[in-house]
C-alpha cells in the first residue's frame, strides 16, 4: 500500500514532506521511498525537576522573573472559553508585532493570527495595569503529558524580556497544573556536527 500510495503521488507531480515526525513511523516513510534529513532538535523540559529555586542557571531565570514583575507585570492565562473577550486586543498586539518586524504571516511551522484560529486555545498573557502586552497561544497535550506555545508576540509596552518570563511563567503553571514536560519547540540547526564523517547535508 504504501508503494502505491507513493507511486500516485509521483505521477501527480507531488512531494511528500513530513515535518517534526517522531521515531515510531520511521520505517513507514523510508518504505515511501523518503529521505530522512536532520533540521535540528527539540527542546524539553521535564517539568517535575524544574524550579527556580535551585542553585545555579536558576539563577539567572529567577532574576528575569523578578526583574519583569517588580516592573509592574503580571502573568495569567485565559481560558479558551474566555478569549474571545480579548481578541481585540490581542490582534492588536499581533499587528504592532508584525509591523515592527516589517514580515506578514507565515503559517507554516507556526499558526497565523486569526480569531478563529485563537480563540480554540487557552492563551498565556502578560499584563500591566491590567493591559495585555504580550500573549502566547497554549497547546496542550492529552493526558497532561505535554504543553507547549504556538503564536507569541507582544507589543512596543514590553520589557525585552516578556516572552522569556512567559515561558518562565508558563512553564511553573504547567508544573503546577500537573504537565509532565515543557516543549520549547525545535531549535534549528541544533545537534549538527561538522567532522568529516558527517553526512553531506548536516556539513552543507
Amino acid at each position: 500500500a504504501a508503494g502505491e500510495t507513493s507511486t500516485a503521488l509521483r505521477e501527480h507531480g507531488c512531494r511528500t514532506v513530513f515535518y517534526k515526525v517522531s521515531r515510531d513511523p520511521l520505517d513507514l516513510y523510508l518504505d515511501l521511498g523518503l529521505a530522512l534529513l536532520k533540521l535540528g532538535e527539540e527542546a524539553r523540559v521535564q517539568l517535575e525537576a524544574f524550579d527556580l529555586n535551585a542553585p545555579g542557571k536558576a539563577k539567572k531565570l529567577r532574576q528575569t522573573k523578578r526583574n519583569v514583575e517588580k516592573a509592574g507585570f503580571t502573568f495569567t492565562v485565559i481560558p479558551a472559553a474566555s478569549v474571545s473577550d480579548h481578541v481585540h486586543a490581542l490582534r492588536a498586539i499581533s499587528d504592532e508585532w508584525l509591523a515592527k518586524k516589517k514580515t506578514r504571516e507565515k503559517a507554516f511551522s507556526l499558526g497565523s493570527f486569526s480569531e478563529d484560529y485563537i480563540t480554540n486555545f487557552p492563551v498565556a498573557v502578560a499584563r500591566k495595569h491590567e493591559e495585555i502586552v504580550a500573549f502566547a497561544s497554549v497547546w496542550a497535550g492529552a493526558d497532561k503529558h505535554e504543553l507547549t506555545v504556538d503564536l507569541m508576540r507582544y507589543n512596543s509596552q514590553a520589557p525585552t524580556s516578556i516572552m522569556e518570563y512567559l515561558l518562565i511563567s508558563m512553564m511553573l503553571w504547567a508544573k503546577e497544573q500537573g504537565y509532565r514536560e515543557f516543549s520549547l519547540g525545535m531549535a534549528p540547526l541544533a545537534g549538527f556536527h561538522s567532522h568529516a564523517l558527517a553526512p553531506l547535508w548536516t556539513r552543507a
